[in-house]
């Protein structure tokens, strides 16, 4: 699987440029405004409707989607008391309300003490209604451009979601979904080579939902999965012919691991937004899965669990796992596809360990062989004997 090495660099190349700007001391607005005095001036009247200055709040929002990593907006986050321009602020609560303005969205959001901001972004959950009364649990990290109407306006990148089900209970962003469009293998155009390989590879797109659902499983109770998963009963076969209506459902599989991969995780955005730095990549095979492995990740393995690749590795297993995305990896035949599952943990089922007779010693080899000598020296001279007695008596 990809470490995401694109991601690696661009990340670590904003931070340092960041790094730099926060002990200048500089404003954040300043240095993605690009020094644009008027923007930068027109945006600080309270007078003024954001809506009349939509083209700068798309550009900032657009910035930072693409510039400014998320674990950078973690770090500088305050709480909302004491705003000022530039500052970035956490905020957390429900969205009443959300709207599309030319090329941004624009949200209502009521915080958990009740006050109300207004936050403009490039995206939302695709699964939002637009225009009438919503009640969706979020959390965006904004900048504080102003106060309009006593109203506090941010520009933020994005805004996650959690809605009221077992997942996003779980502290999931079930909006990062929408980064990644799960597709089938049959809806591939075989004309386009890109089409055709790069929604089924990882990619930067995959870090926020990806590791987002491993850190979310892992904070799972125990038997939270299990219980969810015997609820569903979803059907192996879905996994590879229906994957888009399998994710984020979780299901049970028992099988045979063939393969057990450690894999390292280099990216210091997951390590620091996730706090995810290794997990194991499992080939299962089970009786349904037709000779084809399903790909499950998981962050632990029993004590004493082996791992390897070698032709003979098999191990008995059973996992609770929620279903991501279907993947193609390169093997020495060719490109295969997968479905690629997250689980919490799994249960080992131990082969029984065969107890060997140990080998007969020399001694002991011979010690029987005389024995049967004797046996058979003992039966000639009795037979010979009793030939010998008949014999005389007919005599």
């Amino acid at each position: 699987m990809s470490p995401f090495s694109h991601s690696l660099l661009l990340t670590l190349a904003w931070l340092v440029v960041l790094a730099g700007f926060v002990q200048s001391e500089s404003n954040l607005l300043t240095m993605l405004l690009d020094g644009n005095e008027s923007a930068w001036q027109r945006l600080g009247e309270e007078t003024i409707p954001p809506e009349q200055d939509l083209a700068t709040l798309v550009d900032l929002a657009g910035k930072l989607a693409r510039w400014v990593p998320r674990s950078f907006l973690k770090e500088q986050a305050a709480d909302t008391t004491a705003l000022s321009q530039g500052k970035v602020v956490r905020l957390e609560g429900t969205v009443i309300f959300a709207t599309k303005l030319e090329e941004i969205y624009r949200c209502t959001m009521v915080e958990g003490d009740g006050s109300t901001s207004e936050l403009f972004l490039s995206l939302v959950p695709q699964a939002w209604q637009l225009d009438v009364s919503i009640q969706e649990r979020a959390v965006a990290f904004g900048v504080y451009v102003k106060s309009f109407q006593d109203v506090p306006v941010f520009a933020a990148p994005s805004i996650q979601w959690f809605p009221d089900t077992w997942l996003g209970n779980l502290g999931f962003d079930v909006g990062s979904f929408d980064q990644v469009p799960v597709n089938r293998v049959t809806e591939v155009e075989k004309n386009d080579e890109n089409t055709n390989y790069r929604s089924f590879k990882f990619t930067e797109l995959d870090v926020e939902p990806f590791y987002g659902l491993l850190r979310a499983v892992l904070a799972a109770p125990a038997g939270c999965l299990e219980e969810e998963a015997a609820k569903l009963s979803i059907p192996v076969a879905d996994l590879f012919n229906r994957p888009h209506e399998t994710r984020g459902k979780p299901i049970l599989l028992s099988g045979t691991a063939k393969r057990i991969v450690p894999t390292p995780v280099l990216d210091s955005e997951v390590h620091s937004l996730f706090g995810i730095d290794h997990y194991y990549q499992i080939y299962l095979f089970t009786e349904q899965s037709q000779g084809n492995p399903i790909v499950v990740c998981v962050r632990s393995l029993p004590e004493g669990m082996p791992v390897g690749n070698s032709a003979d590795f098999s191990e008995p297993i059973t996992v609770a796992a929620v279903p991501y995305k279907l993947w193609v990896y390169d093997t020495s035949e060719g490109q295969h596809y997968a479905p690629i599952l997250v689980g919490r943990s799994l249960v080992w089922h131990p082969k029984p360990v065969v107890k060997r007779q140990p080998p007969k010693s020399a001694a002991s080899f011979s010690f029987a062989v005389f024995c049967v000598l004797a046996v058979v020296w003992w039966a000639c001279r009795f037979w010979a004997r009793r030939s010998s007695n008949y014999t005389a008596k007919r005599q």
